[in-house]
């Protein structure tokens, strides 16, 4: 929202600015000098600044290539005024730096006409490396293997499970809405319902057990630290996920 604000404040600006025809405009000569490291066959370079509401890729200042890593661009200016500007690649993540990649100050000229500014890039902003994973966390192919039978066989089993729950509700439903239940038949219902959830949580702990034997110290000692972080949040399994796709220290 703030971006929006700003920019349709520079346009209206910039509006007002046009219609005083009789200000006086000025031809200036942006000349720059940039280094090849970075620079694709594709890129271009751009020019942004207050003059033009700090578009990074407009392509109304997009830069001629005019030697070996020298570009120019004449743009219109008002005479006399006070301009900040900076050269992109096309967007503030490929913008100019220091040689060190640490952020610079914006670039100040005055306008006038006839004025050739040459300026030099040291280097363009670099991106972040991707942080590598750590690899001895990831689960290997035996076993994403066994972990993938463990899910079938432990599917199978609750889906019978569940047909047998949903069967016993559904008796137990009828029951209740006769118009005389039994009550003999809601214990049986109520105990055979009880013992078909009790043995899916069985199924499920004994599946705990059996993935735990799959893993290794190094991953299991990485989910645990993931479980006792009080920031942790999710189910258990997006918690092991994130647990073993680490990136390394």
């Amino acid at each position: 929202m703030k971006r929006l604000s700003f920019t349709l404040s520079c346009l209206f600006f910039l509006a007002i600015g046009m219609n005083f025809s009789s200000a006086q405009t000025a031809a200036v000569k942006f000349e720059v000098k940039i280094p090849s490291s970075g620079l694709q066959k594709d890129s271009s370079v751009f020019l942004a600044g207050s003059f033009n509401c700090w578009n990074p890729q407009d392509s109304m200042y997009l830069m001629n290539k005019i030697g070996d890593d020298i570009y120019s661009l004449t743009v219109p200016l008002f005479d006399d005024k006070k301009y900040e500007y900076k050269y992109t690649l096309g967007g503030w993540s490929t913008v100019e730096t220091a040689e060190n990649n640490n952020d610079i100050n914006n670039r100040q000229m005055v306008s006038h006409d006839g004025l050739t500014i040459v300026d030099t890039v040291v280097n363009w902003k670099a991106p972040e490396p991707a942080k590598q994973i750590d690899s001895s966390l990831m689960l290997s192919k035996e076993q994403l293997d066994k972990l993938s039978n463990l899910k079938d066989e432990m599917g199978k089993n609750l889906e019978s499970r569940m047909k047998n729950f949903t069967g016993l509700l559904k008796d137990a439903f009828k029951n209740m809405l006769s118009q005389k239940p039994d009550m003999k038949l809601k214990k049986k219902y109520h105990r055979e319902m009880v013992a078909q959830i009790n043995h899916a949580l069985d199924m499920a702990a004994d599946a705990i057990w059996k993935v735990s034997s799959v893993l290794t110290p190094e991953q299991k000692k990485a989910i645990l630290e993931k479980l006792n972080n009080s920031n942790s949040d999710g189910d258990i399994f997006s918690i092991m996920s994130k647990a073993l796709s680490q990136p390394n220290k």
